[in-house]
């Protein structure tokens, strides 16, 4: 389109995600197309900017879906992963609570997913052809609100990754030593998360 024209392109493999977004924004120059990351249904340099969230832990060939963001980027455009976690550089405190960690990066793996993506971004952009600046976000917790408030949303998820990693008993056990650290505002847990940005030549 023309100067001052913006269009949004939304893209998922899932049609039912698909329906659930054009439920949320139906707005003039926005809409959604069903596809593969590893293979994306558009033309090359058909974007000024291709962004992710949260995709590239889950690709089988992340390398190569980043190489193809790159080719929908038109010469000058942007790449943009804006997070991607690494779990080897998971903290959790108190000590005792290490063990989650863990078993949380080994559930993801059984799920077909890498726990440790974050430190890979900047490898990923380079070999795609992108000038290429990678960063960590940083974090900062309200100990008194913020963990009690998501506590059973955090531990419902947490469950779900660990089912078949330990027993019930060990599991109510490290769910106990959780809330009592968080009650008495000893609780920390920080997940490294990665973003890159990458700019396509315009040559």
């Amino acid at each position: 389109g023309g100067r001052g024209v913006v269009r949004v392109v939304g893209l998922d493999v899932d049609r039912g995600m698909l329906t659930y977004a054009r439920a949320r924004t139906r707005r003039e120059g926005v809409g959604y197309v069903q596809g593969n990351a590893h293979s994306l249904p558009l033309p090359n340099g058909s974007f000024d900017g291709v962004v992710c969230h949260y995709l590239l832990l889950w690709l089988a060939d992340p390398g190569h879906g980043v190489a193809e963001m790159a080719r929908v980027t038109r010469p000058g455009g942007h790449v943009l992963a804006c997070a991607e976690p690494d779990y080897g550089g998971r903290v959790d405190h108190p000590p005792e609570l290490a063990p989650l960690g863990r078993m949380q990066a080994e559930g993801l793996r059984r799920q077909g997913a890498d726990p440790e993506m974050g430190r890979k971004l900047g490898e990923l952009f380079v070999a795609a052809g992108l000038e290429t600046t990678v960063g960590v976000m940083a974090g900062q917790w309200e100990l008194s609100g913020a963990f009690a408030a998501d506590f059973e949303a955090e531990w419902t998820m947490r469950e779900r990754d660990l089912i078949g990693l330990c027993s019930r008993e060990e599991l109510d056990r490290l769910r106990g030593v959780d809330h009592q650290a968080v009650a008495v505002g000893r609780r920390m847990l920080f997940v490294p998360t990665f973003y890159a940005w990458g700019k396509k030549s315009a040559l």
